[in-house]
């Protein structure tokens, strides 16, 4: 956690993108995915894992960044077109 506040500290950047979701929407998306993907990890033990380390290792990090008003944030819980239309407009305001 602290190296990747020590990297982002000395790199240049415009903002964090944030693509913020319930958590209860991603297991569901995971959950999905791994019905056709193959991967092992997509199964609810994974999941939860995953998500504990989000919390603890990444949300961090994204606080961090909010308090000095260097993220921009998306809904992600929408569908994909929807998601990459409010992405592409932030990027189109650069």
């Amino acid at each position: 956690s602290s190296r990747v506040l020590w990297t982002l500290a000395v790199t240049q950047f415009e903002f964090l993108l944030f693509l913020e979701c319930p958590e209860e929407t991603m297991e569901k998306r995971l959950l999905k995915r791994g019905e056709t993907s193959g991967r092992t990890d997509d199964n609810i033990e994974s999941i939860k894992k995953r998500f504990r380390t989000y919390v603890t290792q990444t949300q961090p990090v994204i606080e961090h960044y909010r308090t000095l008003g260097k993220t921009r944030e998306v809904d992600s819980s929408p569908p994909a077109d929807e998601v990459y239309a409010k992405v592409r407009k932030i990027f189109e305001s650069l």
